[in-house]
């Protein structure tokens, strides 16, 4: 999929509307994992796997909590981020779906075994790079996504754009370098990071949601 233009007709109020739409997203994530919790223990039984889910879940709404702190006090270069370690839970998530033996994976994964080393049952690897391609035809853009942010966790050139502005003369441009100064980005841009770790999540919310309809029909073979 080829990157699409940054839609830069938003304004402030916009944003806020995605902020906005952050909580609902935390109280989303919640409700689903409280189900499965319900579910399994009205059966007497809270199976290992959805220990697993419910970090996850802890973990995804922690991240939300973070980027709306970040952002909001305009700490972007740290913000996006979680973008990233948001797409992290969704590959984790959708780890578990892909194996054969989820039991297996969870006892393997306490004992501190990288999923990355872990086979799903066609006997792929699951590195990042793989759950990631996988995830994209389920979310296409996902892959794209990834690529991109992924470029902010290590020190890269993108750190290096992020830090330059370029005023540009009649006949030249001068370069300005910020050292300790708040990186202020066009709202464009502010609006389509929110928008990326808001859709990031929505898309780990229809995988708990899958992870709760296999559990539901797992439970109802117990009767």
């Amino acid at each position: 999929m080829n990157p699409q233009p940054i839609n830069k007709d938003v304004t402030e109020e916009d944003l806020n509307l995605i902020y906005d739409s952050f909580e609902e997203l935390n109280q989303r994530l919640s409700s689903l994992a409280k189900e499965i919790f319900k579910n399994e223990t009205d059966k007497k039984v809270l199976s290992k796997p959805s220990h697993f889910t419910f970090s996850i879940v802890h973990r995804a709404i922690e991240l939300n909590r973070g980027f709306l702190t970040l952002a909001k006090a305009n700490n972007w270069l740290t913000a996006i981020n979680l973008i990233r370690l948001q797409q992290d839970n969704c590959m984790r998530l959708f780890a578990l779906s892909l194996v054969k033996d989820r039991l297996d994976f969870y006892q393997r994964i306490i004992k501190g075994e990288h999923i990355r080393n872990i086979e799903d049952a066609d006997g792929n690897k699951m590195n990042d790079s793989y759950l990631s391609k996988k995830l994209d035809s389920l979310y296409p853009g996902f892959k794209m996504l990834y690529n991109k942010i992924s470029g902010f966790i290590h020190f890269s050139k993108e750190h290096i754009d992020f830090n330059n502005d370029k005023i540009e003369t009649d006949d030249s441009f001068q370069m300005y370098v910020r050292l300790s100064e708040t990186t202020e980005l066009p709202i464009h841009e502010k609006v389509d990071y929110a928008f990326n770790m808001f859709m990031t999540g929505k898309e780990l919310s229809k995988l708990l949601n899958g992870y709760k309809l296999s559990m539901a029909d797992f439970m109802k073979g117990m009767e």
